[in-house]
């Protein structure tokens, strides 16, 4: 049985695809972002009885453009602004082709030879690029939120007692962690699943710059010692999935060596601002740190999936998550190879260095560069925007891409109301659902409802900003003529 196709089809299949995905670029401005069909209706259009029989290619490929790409969000264009989306280079759909084809899986040196060493190169030009010692190692996994879980398993296998991996944490004393109340969902996650328990991540408030409050921090290491636990380790944020806020990494790193803590950085959004003319000093102290996360998908516009799990010393690693069975050990064991699987959870682990390394030679670092600080550059234009206005406020300051803000318009006297400021926020959220032309979700800031911004495409000029603040008056109007 043969599933393969003649050389002439497959060509005609791929540039039919081709047209598919340009097609749709030619609508990158001026077509809407999101569609709001509901789920029913996307099952109608898809749902079906097992296929049993062919469906010819040139068809099957007609619906994904028919049906998928317009039943999808318009991620891609300048006027998505939702959660931390990088627009997704092109050289970097080349790269996921290529990696389709060669189907390689690393968890073997001998089984993808190639992979495997430009997986070192990768981990080795991320930390050129943000200016973290490049004789790190690490390992290539899926996002941010498995990059936590792998960061606090090194954390707790490094400091944690020596009997943890065959005796596990039963009568140990409790290990505590130490992160901003700004720090990801995912670290509470990590903490659960990893048995160390959610009560003992100790959230410490930030102050009015959204950045941890030190003192705070070192006051509950203290009480945590004082009670008999087992502090482990601090956690620096260096660019928040909340605001963009970056905390003070190099106080923190004084704090984790004077308490012989291990000190962990999350740079998963902000990481590659680190290597930037203009926000490069915001992250003094990253290149102490044992350890660094940082996400190539977001703000080095690699397409989606890939994040980088780094540490100073790769040992940490391998004696985290080595183990290799009898199944495991074919090819020759030489030391000069490095087999993937010793440095992290997986085992089925896919081509996610490609991407990244055709990204990184394709523009070249200097261009990058360039492109996120035109993008830092187009959330400070959003930011004077919007205080120069009386209709807007900024909730914070937009260090990196994100900028967080509400409408306050002085029709119909709603600011001196923060309730109804409150209500008409919030439902101007549901309208952009309703509305299509832009998109994003909200956030809380202290506690209130929050328009909240993205702005990490390099697709993005100051004209879209402009289109985006033009629409949000829009529905603002309309919420406030509707009587929220």
């Amino acid at each position: 049985m043969n599933l393969d196709f003649q050389e002439k089809e497959f060509r005609q299949y791929t540039e039919q695809a081709v047209s598919i995905y340009f097609d749709w670029l030619k609508r990158l401005r001026g077509s809407k972002i999101y569609h709001n069909y509901t789920p029913a209706q996307i099952q109608e259009r898809f749902n079906e009885t097992l296929p049993e029989e062919e469906t010819p290619v040139e068809s099957l490929l007609a619906s994904v453009g028919s049906d998928v790409f317009e039943m999808s969000n318009f991620n891609p264009s300048p006027n998505y602004y939702g959660y931390i989306t990088g627009g997704g280079n092109q050289v970097g759909i080349l790269a996921e082709f290529l990696k389709a084809g060669l189907n390689q899986n690393n968890l073997k040196w001998h089984n993808a030879p190639a992979n495997s060493e430009m997986e070192k190169i990768v981990i080795k030009w991320l930390c050129q690029f943000m200016g973290y010692p490049d004789d790190s190692a690490g390992v290539l996994v899926s996002g941010g939120s498995e990059g936590n879980f792998l960061h606090l398993a090194v954390m707790r296998k490094v400091m944690g007692p020596a009997s943890l991996s065959q005796k596990g944490l039963y009568g140990q004393k409790p290990m505590t962690v130490y992160v901003s109340s700004q720090g990801h969902s995912s670290f509470d996650k990590a903490m659960d699943l990893l048995g160390m328990g959610k009560d003992y991540l100790r959230k410490i408030p930030v102050d009015d710059q959204f950045q941890v409050r030190v003192d705070l921090m070192e006051e509950a290491v203290q009480k945590d010692l004082n009670e008999g636990l087992l502090p482990i380790g601090v956690i620096g944020i260096a660019g928040s999935t909340n605001n963009g806020a970056i905390d003070k990494l190099d106080k923190l790193a004084a704090l984790a060596k004077k308490y012989k803590l291990w000190y962990m950085v999350d740079a998963a959004y902000g990481g590659p601002a680190a290597g930037t003319a203009v926000a490069g000093h915001l992250f003094r102290g990253m290149s102490e740190a044992d350890a660094v996360l940082v996400n190539p998908h977001k703000w080095l516009y690699v397409p989606f999936q890939v994040a980088a799990v780094i540490v100073r010393k790769k040992e940490h690693l391998k004696n985290t998550f080595s183990l290799v069975p009898d199944y495991l050990r074919g090819g020759l064991e030489k030391t000069e190879r490095e087999d993937l699987m010793d440095l992290t959870l997986q085992l089925t682990k896919d081509f996610k260095a490609l991407k990244v390394w055709m990204t990184f030679k394709a523009y070249g670092a200097k261009k990058l560069r360039l492109a996120i600080e035109n993008d830092i550059a187009i959330v400070r234009y959003f930011q004077e925007l919007v205080n120069a206005s009386e209709d807007f406020e900024m909730l914070g300051p937009a260090n990196l891409s994100i900028a967080t803000f509400r409408y306050v318009s002085e029709n119909d006297g709603i600011k001196s109301n923060q309730a109804r400021v409150d209500a008409v926020n919030e439902r101007i959220l549901e309208l952009i659902e309703e509305d299509g032309r832009i998109f994003f979700a909200g956030t809380r800031i202290n506690n209130r409802p929050a328009l909240r911004i993205n702005c990490n495409n390099y697709r993005r000029t100051k004209a879209d900003i402009d289109f985006l603040l033009m629409v949000l008056r829009e529905l603002g109007e309309k919420v406030l003529l509707r009587s929220v």
